[in-house]
């Protein structure tokens, strides 16, 4: 296993969280306010964090199978995602 798909397993573990987060966020949310924007909310909330347990799964049980090409890539694509949910949970925390 390289570093950089350890960092990636890592920062997949974090943006899950981060989702669960923002899932209880808009859940709590839609108790007090019943709108489109917060069902739209949770169910794109929960599609990526599907994704993202999916692909921690993957990361976790295949990580021999990856090739070294790929790791950059990965990694990159898992950086923003955690960035831009991080982004969206400060947002929605106030």
């Amino acid at each position: 296993m390289s570093w950089l798909m350890n960092a990636t397993t890592v920062l997949t573990g974090l943006s899950t969280i981060f989702l669960i987060a923002l899932l209880v966020i808009y859940a709590k949310n839609l108790k007090g306010a019943k709108s489109k924007l917060l069902i739209g909310l949770i169910i794109f909330v929960g599609l990526f964090l599907i994704q993202n347990i999916v692909s921690l799964y993957y990361v976790i049980t295949m990580m021999a199978y990856y090739v070294s090409d790929v790791e950059v890539h990965v990694f990159a694509l898992t950086v923003l995602q955690t960035i831009a949910f991080a982004v969206m949970l400060w947002i929605s925390w106030e």
